[in-house]
C-alpha cells in the first residue's frame, strides 16, 4: 500500500518483554499493535478514543485475520500502515500492513469493527448521532482482496463429540484485564497459543490466525478452550459459563 491520504503509519520497536522463544515478537502483542495503529487512524478521522468517549461510545472489534511470513524480532523496528476500507451497515472494515526496516512487507491483516454503546456495548449507528462527524476517508483497496471472514462457530455440545474435555482453562485474572474492566482481545490469541503448545503443536510454524470476538469475558470468569484439526490447520474454540461463546480462532501453519 502506497501512501496516500487516509492511510496512517506507526512505527514500534520489538521489546525484549514482548517476545517469547526465538525472540520472535508474540502475535498476541502484534495484534495488541495492530490495534493501536486502528486508533491512531480512527482518530484521525474523529473517531478517537478520548472523543467517543466522551459521547460514551466506543470501538468494538468483531473479527480479525492476521497473516505473516515472519514475526519481527527483539530490538527490530518495523512500521504498521492501516486504513479504513468502508462501512457496510453497521460494520467498518480496517485493513494493515506490516512492513519491515527495509521497507519490505512481512504481514498483513483485515479487520471487522462496530461503534457500540459503552455501557450496553448495542451497535450504534453513526448517521443517527449528529455529534459525530461523517467519515469520508475510506480507500478502495482490500488488502486480501476481500472482508474478513465470519467463521462458523459450533456449540460447545458438537465440539465436546470431537474432544471431550478442554485443553485448557484460562481465567480473567487482575494481569488479564485491560481499562474497561475485560479480558483485551488481544489475549485471546495468547491463549490460544498456550493451548496448542500444551497439545503438542509447534507453535512456531503458525503463519496465519482468523479469530471471531462473540462474548466479552469479565474480571473472574472462566474460560474453557478446545481444539480440532491436524497437521496444517487447527480450529481453536473458547466458551464460558457452560455453553456461552467467547471466540473462535483458526490457523494454519506454514
Amino acid at each position: 500500500m502506497e501512501d496516500q491520504e487516509g492511510v496512517v503509519s506507526i512505527d514500534i520497536t520489538g521489546k525484549a518483554t514482548e517476545c517469547g522463544i526465538g525472540d520472535k515478537l508474540f502475535a498476541s502483542v502484534l495484534i495488541g499493535d495492530l490495534q493501536e495503529a486502528a486508533e491512531k487512524g480512527s482518530g484521525k478521522a474523529g473517531y478517537g478514543t478520548d472523543f467517543l468517549k466522551q459521547n460514551n461510545i466506543c470501538w468494538i472489534i468483531l473479527r480479525m485475520r492476521l497473516k505473516f511470513d515472519s514475526l519481527p524480532s527483539w530490538n527490530e523496528s518495523f512500521k504498521i500502515k492501516t486504513w479504513f476500507t468502508g462501512l457496510d451497515k453497521i460494520s467498518y472494515g480496517r485493513d494493515f500492513e506490516i512492513l519491515d526496516s527495509n521497507g519490505h512487507q512481512i504481514g498483513k491483516a483485515t479487520s471487522i469493527w462496530i461503534l457500540a454503546d459503552w455501557n450496553t456495548h448495542r451497535p450504534v449507528i453513526a448517521r443517527k448521532r449528529p455529534e459525530l462527524p461523517e467519515d469520508n476517508s475510506a480507500i478502495d483497496y482490500k488488502i486480501f482482496g476481500e472482508n474478513c471472514p465470519k467463521l462458523v462457530f459450533p456449540d460447545k455440545a458438537d465440539i465436546a463429540k470431537a474432544t471431550d474435555k478442554p485443553v485448557i482453562l484460562k481465567y480473567a485474572d487482575f494481569s488479564e484485564l485491560d481499562r474497561n474492566r475485560h479480558v483485551n482481545n488481544s489475549r485471546y490469541t495468547a491463549w490460544v497459543y498456550d493451548a496448542l503448545f500444551k497439545d503438542g503443536v509447534d507453535v512456531s510454524r503458525i503463519n496465519e490466525i482468523t479469530i471471531n470476538y462473540n462474548s466479552e469475558v469479565k474480571a473472574g470468569e472462566k474460560v474453557e478452550l478446545y481444539i480440532t484439526g491436524q497437521d496444517d490447520q487447527y480450529s481453536v474454540y473458547g466458551y464460558k459459563n457452560g455453553d456461552t461463546k467467547v471466540f473462535m480462532a483458526t490457523l494454519r501453519l506454514g
